[in-house]
């Protein structure tokens, strides 16, 4: 695969212009012939009103009809012949873009917000879109147009061209002052990423009640954000609002030194209809001309952003240089940071290891650690987060995501629906699998998707299982059901099974202890029936528990 993302905002205009070029060929001589044809009207339009002026009773209309036709085909065809190979180049930036994220540690790109990384694979992504479409067409426009325009006009009457200045000039003008809001595009480019973050995180926050007794103060900072967004928006866009009247000022004082010139030379006055029709030929490609400046500021804040993201994930963080140092000269045990200290771990490989610590010691953090030193040594992992996500699809796409489905797999994934408590949500193992869950699973509960989501593990080729907390939605029957099932399955035979867990239940059905302090690092280690035994650490912990 091109990596697209890794080159400069210039080398991916040229890489673009290369890998199309049958394309962008196309559309210059679609572009020419509009050109080319457009450049007729002036002098058919000083036909006609020399025709009106003198009286003549017959006129050929059929060549306007031939000509309105050759615009439309040609015209039409530079379009597309522009706009197809930047939706091609959009979905491959998109994609590149979703599989560096998606392939890279979540440590790298942990200080991007869900609106963040929302807004540069989409927004972003469509400004430079539309400067591969739109910009680049219209430069080709302007440069066709005036090799076409300017000698047709000479032709007729070389003082003529000099009546244009005043056009030329304004848009030059114009196209300056446009340039320098570069800083505010950016910025409203930013600040859109926060709101769309309030956005989701609100939609998100709706599901917990706690969310309500917060709700004024959460509004009180979306609008807060959302002024600065249009604030800056409004900033970006004051300048072109103050420089637009030069547009048609310049137009307008071009025509007035046209007719001038018109009537000194003794053109004629249907010489005034065919200068108003270059005039309008020209006003086009101008037009766009500047914007193309606006075009250009946008999408180069969009792609420093991009570029801000893309370096993010291919640069190793400081978390992460710390963890390869510290266990770079170990195969099996994990050197992990717990706060402030540095403790070893050990994990008894195709065992179950459960992780326990009284809330807040920092068990989920020493699981995060372990799966990236994990994924440095080259290890299969899957990793069940305390608050995993499901895709909004069916409960067969989230279980294989996208992988080979065959009738064995499927029969697998039905028999641990049916041990995790899930296959009565449907009356067939069809309906069942076809099932959607909705958006990150609100048409299920919170312990149904959870349960969802590990089985979605299970069903992986992993060779080592991380769950954080599996078990805190199951009760203690369906936990122990589901325990002893597992690991008596050929399924988990050969697996490591690593766990976080405050509950005796899981802790007694699990074969390994890892029990962490925040003060103490790690304060006992050992096998589940010597642990559990009286006059040890652990079984003080669990004592105090059940008091």
């Amino acid at each position: 695969m091109k990596k697209r993302l890794d080159v400069t905002l210039l080398q991916l205009l040229k890489n673009q212009f290369i890998e199309f070029f049958p394309w962008y060929v196309g559309a210059f001589i679609a572009l020419y012939c509009t050109h080319y044809i457009q450049s007729e009207l002036p002098f058919m339009a000083k036909e006609l009103a020399d025709f009106v002026m003198n009286e003549a009773h017959e006129f050929n209309t059929i060549k306007f009809a031939y000509l309105a036709l050759g615009i439309i085909v040609f015209r039409t065809s530079s379009r597309l012949l522009f706009f197809y190979p930047a939706r091609i180049l959009q979905k491959y930036l998109r994609v590149e873009a979703i599989e560096r994220i998606e392939s890279s540690n979540p440590i790298r790109y942990k200080k991007f917000s869900a609106g963040q990384l929302f807004q540069v694979v989409g927004n972003d992504l469509e400004e430079v879109r539309a400067l591969i479409g739109f910009a680049l067409l219209q430069v080709a426009n302007i440069v066709i147009a005036m090799s076409v325009l300017v000698p047709k006009l000479s032709g007729f009457s070389p003082k003529l061209l000099m009546a244009l200045t005043p056009v030329f000039v304004s848009f030059v003008i114009f196209t300056i002052i446009v340039s320098r809001n570069k800083k505010y595009y950016r910025k409203t480019q930013d600040l859109q990423g926060e709101v769309q973050n309030f956005i989701m995180e609100a939609y998100t926050g709706k599901k917990t009640i706690k969310n309500y007794h917060v709700e004024n103060s959460f509004i009180k900072l979306f609008k807060k954000h959302s002024m600065a967004e249009l604030y800056n928006f409004y900033k970006a866009g004051n300048n072109i609002a103050l420089s637009i009247p030069l547009v048609p000022f310049g137009v307008g004082v071009s025509l007035l030194w046209g007719a001038h010139i018109i009537k000194v030379e003794a053109l004629g006055a249907s010489s005034l209809v065919l200068f108003s029709g270059f005039v309008f030929l020209f006003l086009e490609p101008m037009m766009f001309l500047s914007w193309i400046g606006v075009v250009f500021a946008r999408s180069a804040g969009a792609w420093s952003r991009i570029k801000e993201l893309i370096n993010a994930i291919k640069s190793e963080s400081k978390e992460e240089r710390e963890l390869l140092l510290d266990n770079k000269d170990s195969s099996e045990g994990y050197r992990v940071k717990l706060w402030d200290e540095k403790i070893d771990l050990k994990i008894v490989e195709s065992k179950w290891n459960v992780l326990i610590g009284t809330t807040g010691c920092g068990k989920s953090e020493v699981i995060k650690q372990m799966a990236n030193i994990l994924m440095s040594r080259g290890k299969k992992i899957s990793y069940v987060a305390q608050d995993p996500y499901l895709y909004n699809d069916s409960v067969r796409g989230n279980i294989f995501l996208g992988t080979e489905v065959t009738e064995q797999r499927e029969k697998m994934a039905h028999d641990l629906l049916k041990l995790f408590g899930l296959d009565y949500l449907e009356s067939s193992l069809d309906k069942l699998l076809d099932l959607e869950v909705g958006e990150n699973g609100k048409r299920l509960s919170g312990g149904q998707c959870k349960r969802l989501c590990l089985i979605r593990s299970l069903m992986s080729d992993a060779e080592i299982i991380i769950w954080d907390d599996p078990f805190s939605s199951v009760d203690l029957i369906l936990e122990k059901q589901i325990f002893n099932q597992l690991k008596e399955s050929e399924f988990t035979k050969g697996r490591t099974f690593i766990l976080s867990s405050h509950r005796l239940t899981t802790v007694k059905l699990s074969d390994y202890i890892l029990y962490l302090d925040k003060e103490n690092g790690l304060m006992e280690y050992g096998e589940q029936s010597k642990l559990l035994a009286s006059e040890t650490k652990t079984y003080e912990y669990f004592e105090n528990q059940m008091v």
